[in-house]
């Protein structure tokens, strides 16, 4: 039975193997993921699909005949977030609140001088929503899943 590190680091190389990298630059990537986190885990913005909504790839809402302002974007509220991984066109964070953490795959697509994330869809929970990661593994470690007695 794998543990929670060595999931992580499986789910990682599953993610890198099936994903097709154009390779972008990962600072670049990362500094727009930490952008987006940010904007997550700030509990003193009021609107925060007003401020995500420019990181979702026009292209995408292009091909899909979106328009952006007439959804919210998805973001959980988390309390905190850690980037775990960086490369090809995806970069990787494990965002958490108190009894919850959530992998989130951003994948990165590469307009004018901007990078922005490529999303899933429309949520599957409520159509007024756009989840603006690529994929997710939610529930990585919460209260639901967790054996506490276990680990004894």
């Amino acid at each position: 039975m794998l543990n929670r590190k060595s999931f992580l680091i499986v789910l990682i190389l599953l993610c890198v193997s099936f994903v097709k990298a154009e390779d972008l630059n990962t600072k670049k990537m990362e500094k727009v993921t930490k952008e987006i986190l940010d904007v997550f885990v700030d509990k003193e913005i009021t609107d925060n699909s007003k401020m995500l909504r420019k990181y979702i790839s026009n292209d995408w809402l292009e091909k899909k005949r979106i328009n952006v302002n007439n959804y919210k974007i998805n973001n959980y509220s988390p309390d905190n977030y850690n980037i775990i991984y960086t490369g090809g066109d995806i970069c990787i964070a494990v965002i958490s609140g108190a009894s919850w953490s959530h992998l989130l795959v951003f994948k990165f697509t590469e307009e004018g001088s901007s990078y922005r994330v490529v999303p899933k869809g429309i949520s599957e929970s409520s159509t007024d929503y756009i989840d603006p990661w690529f994929f997710i593994k939610d529930y990585l470690c919460s209260e639901y899943n967790y054996d506490k007695d276990k680990d004894k």
